[in-house]
């Protein structure tokens, strides 16, 4: 058996050093595309783009990981040994026990509760809430933002920014010697929020009575398919133990276990089943069959449900919609600190939701919130400067931690557009080479961002593991250059080739045959008009006419984007970037299209339902008007390559090997690419602290001494902040802080 990981990260990146494998760099080398650069060949910045203040000046961002002496005993150094341990607990809860209200600590917490490892924790206070803020019209985030924040539901847990995973509902782990069986062993003694003990059962809950059942339309995760395409068989050993069990090698499903936060934010893996089958007709007989799946779907959010049973460290209170959510401290929750202080020490939080951005900046500077974390916000590094300002008023200290993206606010094509005269031109690469050619990303790079972080065509994270292995660097350089020249000329040249030109002499390029050809810069409607991607959506909309294109933005009501976007029915998405890692398989959608919100939408639903029946079934119907919607790639096309190399890292147990099969994904992104599109990339994110919150993480906490990456707050599937876990946070004065 091999125990965790067959290679921690840190291993490979000191061994790959010594691996044959930079013949591959040969190999993904770029062909002699219409404009090969390197990122010193930049355009002068235009004289109003050079008047344009910058903020306090934000640390540089670092791309390189900086692996530390460790070994397999990582892992197990997250584990304190706890035996003999006298636990306490928050005052609020010690007073509950004596009334006879709440069992003892020591029989709310697991045999073996998780003890938080960050080196920079220091034994807090109990008590006292914090104050947050959101600016969502869609009022997901006084909920979505605050689960983001809590990682009580993951099996597993990204440690040192995406070097290492430890343990998490997991205790342990091993798999079989070609890793096609994954057997976990959960923490005895787990508990649900409401008391209830935590089993295997809430796993196969989700997975046979909601993944199985059509009408909930709960897709199976990726890490729950093989490289085959077919998907796992799940096997109950006792109460916390479950073999996951593939029909090919998954060396990933460590990985993929540790993503997210497991709960609305990215694939759930389990349900309070104890709750939840009162309104699931094969347990409840009595419940309306007519009505249930609505019902059993508003019942199970238990971040909109105060009801609902959570396993994180906070628990909805209140919930407020459209103003704000009320947390209370989980009385079960299963960590620790290393004395045995049960977490988490914060009472609570309240994140209120202010929809107008320039409200929700006013309330930040006059001090009525606590902590700012930027992906929660509309926050900018325009805002610095003002936020420097404020601090007297505000007693907010401004942090900078690393995004880890690969492009800043970027720019995607649908290259399954239901049109098919556009679908044609978009899937000619030269086209979109030209429009990235069109780009003047310096003036991008200091209105929007500042001089921070680096110029781009667009690529996985910098700080990805393949890209820092012996010839990972040029890798990524090669993929990162690709098309990153601002050379307006250059990219008329290439239109006028693939006969895109102005034929009627209005000023405005025609189709190759002719007729109108109209862009339209698509973004979500909620979009902060002084936010990045509108920033950069009037510098494209300003290049791309520059050059004879009739481009106009396009703001598109929130409430109907995915269906429409799923269907093929919006040409570009405006309004993303690319923030995923630590590796570019763990969660390779960017790279690969294997679902419907990315820039093959089509094509990647079809991918999704492999080894489902709807694999096979409408193959007679228009693939805009299946349903769902969804189309074969072309065959010998660029997306059905890239499947198979995908398919072949899924199955291939050596790291090094998946590496290579990496790059090889890469050189078609820069041979048929871009297929999305890049700015400025891997710039800093702000945080912000009042004084008094202890243990929020400083950069030099997070800094390559401490085996840490400066932050890694782009990807969702890090979950930033949950991996430095938030309920170590404290206040210094508690009393002074109680709502």
């Amino acid at each position: 058996m091999v125990t965790r990981e067959r290679m921690n990260r840190a291993e490979f990146l000191r061994l790959s050093a010594l691996a044959a494998i930079s013949a591959a760099v040969a190999a993904c080398a770029p062909p002699q595309a219409a404009t090969p650069t390197t990122g010193a060949a930049q355009a002068a910045p235009t004289a109003a783009a050079t008047a344009t203040p910058a903020p306090t000046t934000a640390p540089a961002p670092t791309n390189t990981p900086a692996p530390v002496a460790t070994s397999a005993a990582i892992a197990k150094a997250t584990e304190v040994s706890v035996q003999g341990m006298k636990y306490q607990e928050a005052p609020m809860l010690a007073d509950l026990v004596k009334a006879g209200k709440l069992p003892p600590v020591e029989q709310r917490l697991p045999e073996k509760p998780y003890v938080v490892p960050h080196p920079w924790l220091t034994i807090g206070k109990y008590g006292g809430v914090i104050q947050m803020v959101c600016s969502d019209k869609t009022d997901e985030g006084t909920t979505r933002f605050v689960q983001e924040m809590m990682y009580g539901h993951s099996l597993l847990r990204w440690l040192k920014d995406g070097l290492e995973i430890g343990p998490g509902l997991v205790e342990s782990w091993e798999t079989n010697a070609d890793q096609s069986e994954w057997t976990l062993h959960f923490r005895k003694g787990l508990k649900w929020s409401d008391g209830h003990p935590w089993t295997v059962d809430d796993i196969l809950f989700w997975w046979e009575d909601e993944v199985q059942i059509p009408d909930l339309k709960e897709l199976p995760p990726d890490e729950a398919r093989s490289g085959k395409g077919t998907l796992f068989k799940l096997q109950k050993i006792d109460d916390y133990t479950l073999k996951l069990i593939y029909d090919a090698p998954t060396p990933l499903t460590a990985d993929r276990l540790a993503m997210w936060v497991k709960r609305g934010i990215g694939p759930r893996w389990m349900d309070p089943k104890h709750y939840l089958q009162q309104f699931h007709p094969k347990y409840n007989p009595n419940v309306d069959k007519t009505k249930w799946v609505d019902t059993f779907l508003q019942k199970r959010e238990f971040r909109k449900n105060p009801d609902c049973p959570t396993m994180t460290g906070w628990m909805l209170k209140t919930y407020n919609q459209g103003q704000n959510s009320v947390w209370t401290r989980n009385p079960y929750y299963w960590c620790v600190d290393k004395n045995g202080n049960q977490l988490p020490y914060l009472d609570g939080l309240v994140m209120t939701n202010i929809q107008d951005p320039q409200v929700m900046r006013l309330n930040i500077q006059q001090g009525k919130v606590d902590y700012v974390h930027g992906n929660f916000t509309p926050l900018t590094l325009a805002d610095v400067s003002t936020l420097k300002q404020a601090e007297a008023t505000s007693k907010l200290h401004l942090e900078f931690w690393d995004g880890g993206d690969g492009t800043g606010s970027a720019w995607f094509f649908s290259y399954d557009y239901i049109d098919p005269k556009m679908r044609a031109l978009i899937r000619n690469p030269k086209f979109r080479q030209a429009l990235s050619l069109a780009t003047d990303r310096d003036t991008i790079q200091k209105v929007v961002y500042y001089e921070t972080g680096e110029k781009t065509t667009g690529t996985m994270s910098p700080k990805a593991l393949e890209f820092h292995v012996q010839g990972g660097q040029e890798i990524y350089q090669q993929w990162r250059d690709s098309y990153i020249k601002y050379d307006p000329e250059q990219a008329k040249k290439i239109l006028d080739e693939i006969g895109v030109k102005d034929v009627n002499g209005d000023g405005w390029r025609e189709m190759p045959d002719g007729s109108p050809l109209k862009i339209t810069i698509d973004y979500h409607a909620s979009q902060d008009p002084n936010g990045a991607a509108v920033k950069k959506n009037t510098i494209l909309e300003k290049n791309w006419q520059a050059i004879g294109l009739n481009a106009k933005q396009n703001p598109v009501p929130d409430i109907s984007w995915d269906d429409l976007w799923a269907a093929g029915k919006i040409m570009t998405r405006c309004d993303w970037g690319v923030g995923d890692g630590p590796n570019c398989l763990v969660y390779p959608q960017w790279l690969v299209p294997i679902e419907e919100t990315r820039w093959a939408p089509l094509e990647g639903r079809f991918y999704a339902v492999r080894g489902t029946p709807k694999e096979t079934a409408e193959k007679d119907v228009d693939p805009y008007k299946r349903n769902p919607p969804r189309m074969e790639p072309e065959k010998g096309g660029p997306i059905e390559k890239i499947w198979q190399l995908y398919d072949q890292t899924k199955t291939e147990p050596d790291q090094l090997k998946r590496t290579q099969l990496v790059w090889q994904m890469i050189k078609i992104h820069i041979s048929d690419g871009p297929f999305f599109t890049g700015t400025v990339a891997n710039t800093p994110t702000i945080v912000l602290t009042k004084q008094g919150l202890k243990n929020v993480p400083t950069r030099d906490d997070l800094s390559p001494k401490n085996g840490y990456q400066y932050g890694f707050t782009g990807p969702w599937i890090i979950p930033s902040p949950a991996v430095y876990d938030p309920e170590t946070y404290y206040w210094e004065n508690p009393e002074e802080h109680t709502g």
